[in-house]
């Protein structure tokens, strides 16, 4: 009989508005390594395991390698993380926003609710005062100087006070005539200015009053659509935003370009937020085991883009979208640090008082079950019956006897009929195969959809079909 490998990558759906639409995987994710005949192979989205107790919900966070401390601002404080996961409090950080955290040789600064914090072991934690301060939105070290906006003017600090600011020193980008809203570093050295429908590039040039050069060259048009919605991976950022006058997507900035990364689908997702809605919206950039993530903080979805794998095979391929629980939270996890003295990530929590470790040996977070779903692209089997469907799994190495897989068919797009349910491994039962037999006769065209709601991770190596 013949047989057919399908791509577990990539899926497909219809939509209620006729459409035809991306089916994403769900804490499911493609690893590029050549493997039984396949390009990559999915494997689920790392667990999280309990590390300590926060202050509070998080709002930021830095390993500061200045000091080789870990900083968080966790509720209304700014912590130190120890290696035991126990948070010292340092002091009261108003608001409950999200906090930028760049720091300098003599500093660790926090930007948060309008304000601007200075902390030091030897004066420990102070509120910047000057009258002409402002109420700054975000910030970056660069020079010597605390590089700072408040959504108008772009500033700095006097380079021999980092609490000074003196209101000769004060500028604004003039590309176009937008909120400056963001403000990072190139790995050039030169300040990047994220407005909202402009990007400019400043230079230290030591000029009297306000240090830095404008970069006319380099200007471009196209913006970020909050603070936060930006982060940054090997030398390129990554923006959540538009050009005037268009829809909000997912860019990769480089210096004089930009690059669309987001997929029709995401474009979809991103389609339901006005810019009001995603103000406090957040980015950060997790790297795990050579593979690159930009993960995207939405109110109501986290969005992940797997760097490597669109690369490897183009961004179609490359997104997933990331839940807590089996109610379909947003992903829970925030504000990631890599603590070099753990080699690990840790990672505040969005609903909760709590500090957790991502953790590959569990798919549970914090001893809680959650979901995971991946989907066929259609397949034309007109006429045909599906006599046995086989899934390429590692069974044996399962920490638990609840590793089942439920495998449904759709012959529209939209709804998924009775379920299959298979044991993809027990524990040191090695000998396993995933094979279901006798799907049953389709008369046109068929998809399929697999999910799991399991204590261990699963890794799917691909998809063979046999029909006659």
């Amino acid at each position: 009989m013949p047989e057919m490998q399908v791509n577990l990558i990539k899926g497909d759906k219809i939509s209620s508005l006729t459409d035809y639409r991306d089916a994403l995987p769900v804490n499911m994710y493609a690893v590029q390594r050549e493997i039984l005949g396949a390009n990559g192979y999915m494997l689920c989205w790392p667990g999280l395991t309990e590390f300590g107790t926060s202050q509070g919900v998080a709002r930021g966070g830095v390993f500061n390698d200045r000091v080789s401390e870990h900083f968080r601002v966790s509720g209304n404080q700014l912590v130190a993380v120890d290696t035991q996961g126990v948070e010292t409090s340092l002091g009261p950080i108003p608001g409950s926003d999200q906090a930028a955290m760049p720091y300098s040789y003599n500093t660790q600064c926090i930007i948060a609710n309008g304000t601007m914090f200075l902390y030091d072991k030897v004066s420990g934690l102070r509120q910047v005062t000057d009258p002409d301060l402002g109420k700054p939105i975000d910030g970056v070290w660069i020079d010597g100087y605390y590089f700072l906006t408040d959504g108008e003017y772009i500033y700095h600090t006097d380079i021999t006070d980092e609490s000074s600011i003196d209101p000769l020193k004060y500028a604004t980008a003039e590309f176009m005539p937008d909120k400056s809203l963001a403000v990072g570093k190139t790995q050039d050295d030169k300040v990047i200015v994220f407005g909202r429908h402009s990007i400019e590039y400043f230079v230290d040039a030591a000029t009297p009053q306000f240090a830095f050069r404008r970069l006319e060259t380099r200007a471009q048009s196209i913006g970020l659509v909050a603070t936060h919605a930006k982060a940054a991976s090997e030398g390129t950022w990554y923006i959540t935003g538009s050009r005037r006058n268009e829809a909000l997507g997912v860019y990769m900035v480089g210096v004089g370009s930009s690059t669309k990364v987001s997929t029709r689908e995401i474009d979809h997702l991103l389609e339901a937020y006005s810019d009001n809605d995603l103000t406090d919206m957040r980015m950060e950039t997790l790297v795990d085991k050579g593979s690159v993530f930009i993960l995207v903080h939405l109110p109501n979805e986290t969005l992940c883009l797997n760097v490597t794998i669109a690369k490897a095979f183009g961004i179609g391929a490359a997104w997933l979208i990331l839940k807590s629980r089996a109610n379909n939270w947003p992903y829970r996890a925030i504000n990631g640090v890599l603590d070099p003295r753990l080699n690990k990530w840790v990672y505040g929590d969005k609903y909760e008082d709590r500090l957790g470790l991502l953790d590959a040996s569990v798919f549970t977070q914090y001893n809680e079950l959650s979901e995971w779903l991946m989907y066929t692209p259609f397949i034309n089997l007109e006429t045909f019956s599906i006599d046995e469907l086989s899934l390429e799994t590692i069974p044996g190495d399962t920490v638990a006897n609840d590793a089942t897989v439920a495998v449904s068919i759709t012959l529209d797009g939209l709804n998924y009929g009775t379920e299959w349910w298979n044991l993809y491994g027990a524990p040191l039962d090695y000998g396993k195969q995933f094979i279901i037999r006798r799907m049953g006769h389709v008369s046109n065209w068929v998809g399929f959809r697999f999910r799991g709601q399991t204590s261990s991770r699963m890794a799917f190596a691909g998809l063979k079909i046999t029909y006659g």
